[in-house]
């Protein structure tokens, strides 16, 4: 597989179980960045959201936002 598109058409054809056990190796290769200490890791990803583009959020944007995770999450 070279391209994103043949992993993206690779992972549509896995069994919801395969998914899931893709899902959670996925994320025990990348620890999760602590932000309650100081790391390189945890700099680098300030300095990804500071320096990226952004929009501001709207005031009718983050609320839609936030239900939708719980959304997600309620379905987990």
């Amino acid at each position: 597989m070279s391209t994103v598109q043949e992993i993206k058409a690779a992972i549509d054809t896995l069994s919801p179980a395969d998914r899931a056990e893709l899902d959670r190796l996925l994320r025990e290769s990348k620890p999760v960045i602590d932000a309650e200490v100081d790391s390189p890791e945890l700099e680098a990803e300030l300095l990804k959201g500071i320096n990226g583009p952004y929009t501001p959020y709207s005031s009718t944007e983050m609320p839609k936002i936030v239900e939708r995770i719980i959304r997600e999450e309620a379905q987990k």
